[in-house]
């Protein structure tokens, strides 16, 4: 009799813990589909409009050569900019927000840009850092967001970008995150440009005019490609002021202008993305 009660204890037992670890296995598969966890063959289905082909080699580069970049436009001073490259017959190339500047037509900007033959590529739609680099799957819709905004406004469809921040440490970035939407926009084909020039305009204050053109100039010196960051938001008058005297001291020592595209070798940051 006490072998029988001692059997059927166990067989309680054991039943009791098959339903605890099945109640905890089915905890765990709950959490993992009604969670935000996405892996990344989840997120690599996601906008399946989002490609372009990567097929195409670079070109090779002879000379010294010079590539003008605005970030965070369109706004009045991107205006300013473009009447100066007109006149000076100089490309450049625009990576674009989706931010409104009062007082402007953005999306008349973004035609304009393609129109007059620059280059446009995107910079995020909302450049919030902490929010676009919260996950792969916070970049890729904001990205979405911004192509599909330059698509509508100029019937051209973009295929390079530039990360805010650069590509590499970037303070609201993990680097694990950040190095997995590297991965997955280069395995989309999109191409993105870093810089090898500061111009000093990124600060909290607009930088004087004077400063910004020596800042270009002197570190275009012993260089044979540049490529230049500079910004075109709201607060940047003194960018586009300097945009004139920068293509004059600069084609006096050799320098030739042109725009990127996705047939020019970037310039990236170092980054372990070959290590897995």
């Amino acid at each position: 009799m006490f072998c029988l009660l001692k059997c059927s204890k166990n067989k309680i037992l054991a039943a009791a813990a098959i339903a605890v670890c099945c109640a905890g296995l089915w905890g765990v598969g709950h959490w993992l589909l009604s969670s935000k966890f996405v892996s990344g063959s989840a997120y690599s289905d996601l906008y399946p409009d989002m490609y372009v082909d990567a097929s195409n080699a670079f070109e090779k580069e002879e000379g010294k050569v010079v590539y003008y970049t605005f970030d965070d436009g369109p706004s009045k001073n991107t205006i300013a900019i473009l009447d100066t490259l007109k006149e000076k017959g100089v490309k450049a190339t625009f990576f674009v927000t989706g931010q409104e500047s009062p007082g402007v037509d953005s999306d008349a900007i973004l035609k304009r840009i393609v129109d007059e033959g620059h280059s446009i590529g995107m910079h995020t739609y909302s450049h919030k850092y902490s929010d676009i680099y919260a996950s792969v799957e916070n970049y890729l819709a904001d990205f979405h967001k911004i192509r599909e905004k330059i698509l509508n406004a100029t019937g051209v469809e973009p295929r390079i970008f530039r990360f805010p921040g650069g590509s590499v440490k970037n303070s609201f970035a993990s680097p694990s995150v950040q190095k997995a939407i590297r991965i997955e926009m280069r395995r989309r084909g999109y191409i993105y440009y870093d810089w090898n020039l500061v111009s000093g305009d990124d600060k909290s204050y607009m930088t004087d005019v004077d400063t910004l053109i020596r800042n270009i100039v002197g570190g275009a010196q012993g260089k044979d490609k540049v490529i230049i960051l500079c910004h075109d938001d709201t607060m940047r008058v003194s960018t586009a002021q300097a945009v004139g005297p920068v293509i004059d001291q600069l084609t006096a020592q050799g320098y030739r202008f042109e725009k990127l595209t996705e047939k020019v070798q970037p310039i990236q940051f170092n980054n372990d993305d070959e290590k897995g």
